[in-house]
């Protein structure tokens, strides 16, 4: 029912996502956390304007995009394959030219991925503009807060020779324990972080680590803290945010 292909590379596509405010897409929802069976729903909102729609699949550990659905026009909204084979999993709609929603019913663990609303103002493409995305986890085990600690420079750089080139010092900020990986850490300065949370297979549980570089001792000066947040959805439509210092 579409010119578009079914499978495209991520690294090309996020290459043409829009600069501007007129080709915005919006999905409200970050994070989605539910039980094996259970239905969910996905939303997203476009700038007017707009005609060719997208919702593209994401699996875990993957880095290209299924095509999901395809939508030319408001109350057009089409399951491509293989997609459309399973019946009455995925359900679609678009009631607006500026608005549609995704619906995947008798949830598996396979649904378990980053889902994508995207938009493109020219049938013949594929798409050109993206939303944040959508992450959902269906649940293997049970919702779990991560543990938080900060840890203060390892003996082996305070005493290395690269010190005489560069007196910072590496603050570590660890979250362990947490299920699912629905996190994100930030600092009060400049930070850099693992790109995504770790998982152990044995327990299911999900670690991550962030790093600060602060001048020479000033992470041992007691007029100075510094702070990690570890911003943790719990399933619940809201964010746990856990702090904690080193002073």
């Amino acid at each position: 029912s579409t010119c578009c292909l079914s499978v495209i590379c991520l690294s090309t596509v996020f290459i043409s996502v829009g600069q501007t405010s007129a080709h915005i897409v919006l999905q409200s929802t970050r994070f989605i956390s539910a039980l094996p069976g259970d239905k969910v729903t996905f939303d997203c909102s476009m700038a007017a304007g707009v005609s060719v729609l997208f919702w593209y699949k994401q699996a875990k550990g993957t880095v290209g995009l299924s095509l999901l659905v395809f939508s030319a026009g408001q109350n057009q909204a089409y399951i491509e394959e293989p997609f459309k084979t399973q019946d009455s999993k995925y359900a679609a709609t678009r009631p607006e030219i500026k608005m549609s929603t995704l619906q995947i019913n008798n949830l598996e663990t396979e649904d378990s991925a980053l889902y994508y609303c995207a938009t493109s103002t020219q049938y013949h493409i594929t798409a050109a503009y993206f939303g944040n995305g959508t992450k959902l986890t269906v649940l293997a085990a049970n919702v779990t807060l991560p543990k938080v600690k900060i840890l203060p420079p390892s003996p082996k750089e305070i005493c290395s020779q690269d010190k005489i080139n560069d007196k910072r010092s590496t603050l570590v900020c660890v979250a362990s324990g947490f299920y699912p990986d629905h996190v994100s850490v930030s600092w009060k300065d400049s930070v850099s972080t693992d790109t995504s949370a770790q998982q152990d297979k044995t327990t299911l549980m999900y670690h991550i680590s962030s790093r600060i570089k602060v001048n020479g001792t000033d992470w041992m000066d007691p007029k100075r803290s510094f702070a990690c947040t570890v911003h943790f959805f719990n399933g619940d439509e809201y964010t746990v945010d856990i702090s904690k210092y080193i002073e």
